[in-house]
């Protein structure tokens, strides 16, 4: 699954009210640390920033999705679920907070609880260019929980919105072949395999 948002919640820290310099260093530090994949690094600035005491709070969301994502990353999925969870309680209204929450349910297996962070997502970021994402990561949770209609329903929405996902058309493929249609199956099947060429 694809992370969705990160690159742009950590560009918008730099964007929001001043924080102490040394966590917009730290902040900076980690978002390259990040780019590097060096989890580990990342994550140890990230937490350094969020020690300092006069960080905003609408840094201090952005911290913690960024390092949520991080933990994300690196497979720590119940330490990325807290922090998400974090910044969700700083802002409800934060998108991409519940996606990426979301997207750590369903490495959890809490496909329902998946459901909901997706839903809220949808709520909060109507107006994104990537929304397609989460409506693609609701599918999967859909499809988890042997719900092929709803998954269908989502995949559908989301090749709607970006008709280039071949892992869209993939995976609508696979549950239309497992509701016993084969000729939906491969026509989404087929597709996918001409968009990854």
């Amino acid at each position: 699954m694809k992370q969705v948002f990160i690159v742009a919640a950590v560009v918008m820290i730099a964007l929001t009210a001043p924080a102490r310099a040394d966590a917009l260093a730290d902040m900076h530090a980690a978002q390259q640390a990040a780019q590097k994949q060096d989890w580990g690094r990342a994550i140890r600035l990230y937490t350094r920033a969020l020690a300092d005491r006069h960080l905003t709070a609408p840094n201090r969301v952005l911290v913690y999705n960024a390092r949520g994502s991080a933990y994300y990353r690196n497979k720590e999925y119940g330490r990325a679920l807290a922090d998400y969870g974090a910044a969700i309680k700083l802002d409800g209204t934060c998108g991409q907070c519940y996606n990426n929450r979301g997207m750590a349910r369903n490495q959890k297996g809490d496909y329902d609880g998946a459901i909901a962070d997706f839903t809220a997502a949808l709520k909060n970021e109507q107006h994104d260019p990537d929304l397609w994402q989460v409506y693609l990561n609701r599918g999967i949770a859909w499809y988890h929980k042997n719900d092929n209609d709803h998954a269908i329903a989502d995949y559908s929405a989301a090749i709607k919105l970006n008709p280039n996902c071949g892992p869209c058309f993939h995976d609508r493929g696979m549950a239309w072949q497992d509701k016993g249609d084969l000729t939906k199956a491969n026509d989404d099947l087929n597709t996918a395999d001409q968009l990854a060429h």
